[in-house]
């Protein structure tokens, strides 16, 4: 095989390119580091920096996890750095080897993912944001029965997800209480997890205005969790409930995300592109 592209000067091209993949995932750390550290103001701070209102809702939970940032940026930022030395190095063609398979399915990962979002964000579009469908299937049964099961069996955790996306039970305003005339009581209960805690203490649903702090103390010491902080965030956020919210951060993800995850897909795919080329020349005898 003849390689009719000089191979130094794809050798350049998949440096410069990594390199620049690097100084992303060195930002994406940085991000991070910024979040964790800089004080109550970073998150509000670096939204109004990124200009990222459009996606806000995403960014707020992605927020709520720095350290998610921290590492995916150190691991985009090591590979990316070990590449641009690996690149023309003796060890070129064992690394072109491995670097090739694992860009080609990043790159049909995103891909893939960003379009199936996209679709997702159409469906949810067309119904008001009351469904989320991925693939032509619908979720929003398997969604509610979780969330049942939630309630019944790990009330913890759907208070730490409710506070984490910023929403109250599973509908829209099925934690308010008094109940409207849309839910019932045993709809509340089933459906809002510090109002199924103090139902089962008091025996009657609650607000924080009714309850008092000596009792929220020993619900919370029998529950094993903060009780009355649960409760705070399920009045605060009662207008939204987590299905909505849930549709939403698909919506902005599938919507906002669809141009730049294929621009991020197709820089993955050159990348690959590249090295398998390289590997072709390597393999071929042209050094």
């Amino acid at each position: 095989m003849v390689c009719c592209i000089d191979k130094v000067v794809c050798e350049w091209l998949l440096r410069i390119g990594n390199a620049l993949a690097a100084v992303a995932g060195l930002f994406l750390l940085a991000c991070g580091l910024y979040l964790e550290f800089g004080g109550v103001e970073s998150e509000s701070k670096l939204l109004e920096f990124l200009k990222l209102q459009d996606i806000q809702q995403v960014y707020t939970v992605v927020a709520r996890f720095p350290i998610w940032m921290m590492v995916v940026g150190s691991v985009i930022a090591t590979f990316c750095i070990v590449a641009v030395f690996c690149t023309g190095a003796s060890c070129s063609k064992c690394w072109y080897c491995f670097y090739s398979p694992v860009l080609l399915l990043c790159s049909v990962a995103i891909i893939f993912g960003v379009v199936v979002l996209n679709l997702s964000a159409r469906t949810i579009e067309s119904s008001d944001g009351q469904v989320i469908e991925i693939l032509g299937y619908n979720l929003n049964g398997q969604l509610e029965v979780l969330w049942a099961k939630g309630i019944l069996d790990d009330r913890e955790t759907l208070c730490q997800l409710q506070e984490v996306v910023g929403c109250s039970g599973f509908y829209n305003e099925q934690c308010r209480v008094p109940p409207t005339g849309d839910f019932s009581q045993a709809q509340v209960v089933a459906g809002c997890p510090a109002q199924a805690e103090l139902f089962n203490a008091t025996g009657s649903l609650q607000t924080p205005a009714t309850v008092t702090n000596e009792t929220l103390s020993e619900i919370s010491s029998a529950a094993g969790y903060n009780v009355g902080k649960c409760l705070y965030y399920e009045t605060e956020n009662v207008a939204l409930g987590c299905l909505s919210t849930f549709a939403e951060i698909l919506y902005q993800l599938g919507n906002t995300l669809f141009i730049p995850g294929l621009v991020i897909g197709s820089y993955c795919l050159a990348l690959s592109l590249i090295s398998s080329y390289l590997t072709c020349c390597t393999l071929c005898g042209k050094m």
